[in-house]
């Protein structure tokens, strides 16, 4: 949640809009990826534990191995979309414009002056997006499961 900008004409400023909906993208970035990331985790382990038992109790070896197979495309889906690291890189994007919109609307430094407060909120925005964009770019193309991203 933000707090409401200074003045009231403010909310309507395109800056301030800008800074609210990247605000609510991040959140709703994180949020996703956070939930994607446990619900993964939990049926992995959950599966893991079920292997274990169905090997205790001599199951059907094709239930078993099919419990295990699971195991392996659930976490592959989790390296895959990069659950986890989404979600820490988008939560703390989203933290980092929320602490400057504080700032901001308090005017404490670097927006205690007037006169160029505007254009500090503007180039902090433009930092914490472009170094978002940044991080995002090298995961995706670091994730070994979409192949050789060099030469594509």
């Amino acid at each position: 949640m933000l707090p409401h900008p200074p003045q009231p004409q403010d909310g309507d400023d395109l800056l301030w809009r800008e800074l609210e909906a990247y605000l609510r993208f991040y959140d709703a970035a994180a949020w996703r990826a956070r939930i994607w990331f446990q619900i993964l985790k939990v049926i992995a382990l959950l599966a893991g534990a079920a292997v274990t038992v169905l090997a205790a109790i001599s199951a059907p070896a094709g239930l078993t191995a099919s419990i295990g197979a699971a195991i392996v495309v659930l976490e592959g889906t989790q390296q895959l979309f990069q659950f986890h690291a989404n979600w820490l890189s988008y939560r703390s994007a989203a933290e980092a414009l929320r602490q400057h919109a504080f700032a901001y609307v308090a005017g404490v430094t670097p927006y205690d002056d007037l006169t160029s407060r505007r254009q500090q909120l503007a180039a902090a925005l433009s930092t914490i997006v472009s170094k978002e964009v940044g991080t995002w770019s090298t995961t995706m193309l670091a994730t070994p499961a979409t192949g050789d991203a060099a030469t594509h």
